[in-house]
């Protein structure tokens, strides 16, 4: 990846470039590590709450099961359980596409930052 874009030493700013949008800037590089905390936060939130939400998912057609259960229904804890077991996979796929997704961005943010600090360091 070419950094040398991210620099513009005639005017002395340093571009920030993330996967969305980009501009120039003079923030110090603990600005710069809180603003990509930041750009961060909601893939963060949603890897960490997407389990959580898949418990839910889970627990809530588990009554409506175990009823099922006490009439001696087995079509109807069947059908529940899938229920029950298909939203907790979703929210873990969910989890996990989210957890890559944010792994990813991580590192080319931290990279750009890396950039931006040689390029501060040479000049």
């Amino acid at each position: 990846m070419d950094y040398s874009r991210g620099c513009d030493g005639r005017f002395g700013r340093v571009v920030v470039w993330t996967v969305f949008s980009w501009r120039a800037t003079d923030a110090a590089s603990d600005d710069l590590e809180l603003h990509i905390l930041k750009d961060l936060e909601g893939l963060r939130i949603v890897s960490r709450s997407a389990p959580m939400l898949g418990l839910v998912a889970t627990m809530i057609p588990m009554g409506p099961a175990l009823l099922a259960l006490g009439r001696g229904d087995a079509s109807g804890v069947g059908e529940n359980m899938v229920v029950a077991f298909s939203g907790v996979t979703l929210a873990l796929i969910a989890a996990s596409i989210a957890h890559y997704v944010l792994t990813v961005r991580r590192r080319w943010l931290l990279q750009n930052l890396r950039a931006i600090e040689r390029a501060r360091e040479a000049g």
